[in-house]
């Protein structure tokens, strides 16, 4: 390891950059930092802070670069919290807005063909092996007019019959125009699929269901 100790005869950016690394680590191995998981198996250390008007569900964290991405989640004290917001990244730590999920979001899987053999005619034969089915945590808005569609100050109007949810960026079979899900006993039709939060496939996906059963109910529908 270099000797950092002074300034002499070095480069000037690598000793801030060095002594800038030495105060994060010490900082993350504080009492105020939090042991979780990033993306259900990554151990790291990161600081995180309430955020004054969200409720206890919004939350600033601030990480090593590798472990702060949109589209991230971590796991702390049993609960998931989805990095929604684009990293400020300052080359030494990254800092971002968290939200808490607080609901599960149903990805079916695509099913996958299997050559099991041929058959007489050297034609060879296939099994279909069903996609499962996961559980994404997710971050859930209802009727909610300052929900914004992407990171710019544009609210969607949510009415009583839909719902917004926060997924990390995730293709799949069931993610679809007019595929259905479950949520809180009830089932949607997805009739929005926002994918602006998201660059070369990271980030988060927004998507936007109707209740089922409720489109002739004399209330205004939003496609």
């Amino acid at each position: 390891m270099r000797d950092f100790s002074n300034y002499h005869r070095i480069d000037v950016t690598k000793k801030i950059e060095n002594d800038s690394l030495f105060l994060l680590n010490r900082s993350l191995n504080g009492y105020s930092a939090y042991d979780v998981k990033i993306n259900y198996d990554k151990l790291a250390k990161v600081l995180m802070s309430q955020k004054w008007d969200a409720d206890g569900e919004g939350m600033k964290v601030i990480g090593h670069i590798v472990d702060i991405e949109r589209g991230n989640l971590i796991e702390y004290d049993n609960e998931y919290w989805l990095v929604v917001t684009k990293p400020e990244d300052n080359r030494i730590y990254r800092k971002a807005e968290v939200r808490l999920c607080s609901a599960r979001y149903p990805v079916k899987l695509e099913d996958k063909k299997i050559q099991v053999g041929v058959d007489t005619l050297d034609r060879p034969v296939y099994d279909i092996i069903t996609g499962e089915v996961i559980q994404l945590p997710c971050v859930v808005k209802m009727n909610d007019a300052s929900t914004a569609i992407a990171d710019v100050n544009e609210p969607v109007n949510l009415l009583a019959n839909q719902v917004m949810v926060t997924i990390p960026y995730t293709e799949a079979p069931s993610i679809e125009l007019n595929e259905q899900f479950d949520l809180y006993n009830e089932t949607y039709r997805i009739i929005r699929i926002d994918p602006s939060s998201s660059i070369n496939k990271v980030g988060i996906l927004r998507i936007t269901g109707e209740r089922e059963g409720r489109a002739n109910s004399g209330e205004e529908v939003i496609d």
